[in-house]
């Protein structure tokens, strides 16, 4: 009996597997980057069904804070931007756009830093609650965006105030953006010069950065480079990060 059981169980698992859909959103872009007069105008966000049925979006704007070790905090935003349609339901393969306008104040002292969360809703349950009304099991989940609105003629510059290895072999950096516009981590370069004069280039997409990789204007950020990154130097090291 318990082998039955247990051969019932695994059937059931992958007939469950077998109706559950990969990733059913696209969205693009991920990161858009405008001037408060830019960002009146609009831009438009992409969100495209690829699975094989319909599909009910939700988006919703928030205002993101970030501490020192790339978390962020989220405020929903009922001010600063209009999203239009912000509910969509997409038929299979096909695409919805979005219109996001800027309607903040156009004299801004700072970058401001949001994100736009787009939310594939659950699918409705039939009265039973055992499957979906005309459609399969789906999983429903979130695709997080990036709007940074920063003033004409800002730019970050990065100063490096603390360099170490630990006892594992990773280097622990940490930097602070003394400059008036965000820095763009993630697409900075990076180098470890080793204490005999070795110099290695650092792969950008290994360094761990936090939950976002951008450096708010005035904002410190611990950034951890994987010992295999820095393999090649040894002693005391010292490390450059060049915004691009």
């Amino acid at each position: 009996m318990r082998i039955q059981n247990l051969a019932a169980m695994a059937v059931a698992a992958t007939l469950i597997a077998l109706t559950v859909p990969a990733e059913a959103i696209d969205v693009t872009p991920m990161v858009t980057r405008l001037t408060p007069q830019q960002a009146a105008i609009g831009y438009r966000l992409s969100v495209k069904n690829t699975s094989a049925q319909p599909i009910t979006v939700e988006l919703t704007p928030f205002r993101m804070a970030l501490d020192d070790n790339g978390r962020r905090t989220l405020t929903e935003e009922n001010d600063d931007l209009l999203l239009f349609p912000p509910q969509s339901i997409i038929p299979p393969n096909r695409e919805q756009v979005v219109q996001i306008r800027y309607v903040g104040p156009q004299q801004v002292s700072e970058p401001r830093m949001y994100l736009i969360r787009t939310a594939q809703l659950p699918v409705k349950l039939a009265a039973d609650e055992s499957t979906p009304v005309g459609a399969e099991v789906q999983v429903a989940f979130n695709v997080n965006t990036h709007l940074f609105v920063s003033p004409s003629g800002t730019a970050p510059r990065l100063e490096l105030s603390d360099t170490k290895r630990e006892a594992n072999g990773d280097v622990m950096v940490t930097v602070r953006n003394s400059g008036t516009g965000i820095a763009h981590l993630r697409t900075a370069r990076y180098a470890v010069t080793g204490a005999g004069g070795q110099r290695v280039d650092v792969d950008a997409s290994k360094v761990e950065l936090g939950e976002v990789s951008a450096l708010q204007a005035g904002g410190v950020r611990h950034i951890r480079i994987p010992a295999d990154q820095v393999a090649g130097v040894s002693g005391d090291v010292t490390a450059s990060i060049t915004p691009q």
